[in-house]
């Protein structure tokens, strides 16, 4: 915020007013003169004693309401006879005077002193304003715990989905290694079958070769003079 705006109301735009007061006006941090923060809360005070209504307004038999803006008064306050019942149409000082000002009588910049009712009327923007800003801190004290507890109700989401994937981690580096493991016994029972295949296949050329290394192959006719003679030695 530049140095200018700091003593500058923020809704009427008066420089040096006798002080600015932070509030919280629909939402929204401002920084108001006594007299904007009195204008916009015509509901929250009395606009002829000044007095500020902490939690409720009067009762409706002891009050008056401004047909023109949410102004309320008190009846005994009220002055004129004409308008001091419940029925009458009534208007508040600042409807009923389009010159009316909080502070007419007071001028910071030449004489610092105020009068009864300026002093009043600045009491009751204080006091607005400290309502205001009580309530605006109640909210945001709720505001931040309610992100405290959606900050901690994540960061508990975040830890089971990281356990979770650690987990899920954990199972595939286990499926990998009974994988691993499956291949390997394979390639194992692969290569002993190979070897007995060899070792059998030798075998088998070891018996079909003769002393000198060479296949032992008989003649058909000395195979049929042999079996001739064993037939003839049986007979």
């Amino acid at each position: 915020m530049k140095r200018d705006h700091l003593s500058e109301c923020g809704g009427c735009g008066s420089r040096r007013p006798f002080f600015l007061c932070n509030l919280r006006l629909r939402g929204i941090y401002r920084r108001l003169c006594p007299s904007c923060v009195l204008k916009n809360h015509p509901g929250s005070f009395c606009p002829v004693c000044f007095e500020v209504y902490s939690d409720f307004p009067p009762p409706s038999h002891q009050r008056l309401l401004c047909f023109k803006c949410p102004s309320i008064s008190h009846l005994a306050c009220a002055g004129n006879p004409a308008n001091a019942h419940p029925g009458a149409r009534y208007q508040c000082p600042p409807c009923s005077s389009p010159n009316f000002s909080f502070f007419s009588n007071a001028r910071p910049n030449s004489n610092p002193a105020i009068d009864r009712d300026s002093a009043l009327a600045l009491v009751a923007a204080c006091r607005i304003a400290s309502t205001s800003m009580n309530k605006a801190a109640a909210v945001a004290r709720v505001e931040a715990e309610r992100r405290v507890k959606e900050a901690s109700l994540a960061r508990k989401r975040a830890r089971e989905a990281l356990e979770r994937l650690a987990y899920v981690a954990s199972k595939d580096k286990d499926s990998k290694v009974v994988a691993a493991s499956v291949a390997a016994d394979h390639r194992t029972i692969s290569i002993r079958d190979a070897s007995a295949a060899v070792s059998s296949q030798k075998r088998l050329k070891g018996n079909n070769l003769g002393s000198n290394g060479v296949f032992s192959v008989r003649p058909v006719s000395v195979q049929l003079q042999h079996s001739q003679i064993n037939n003839g030695s049986e007979d």
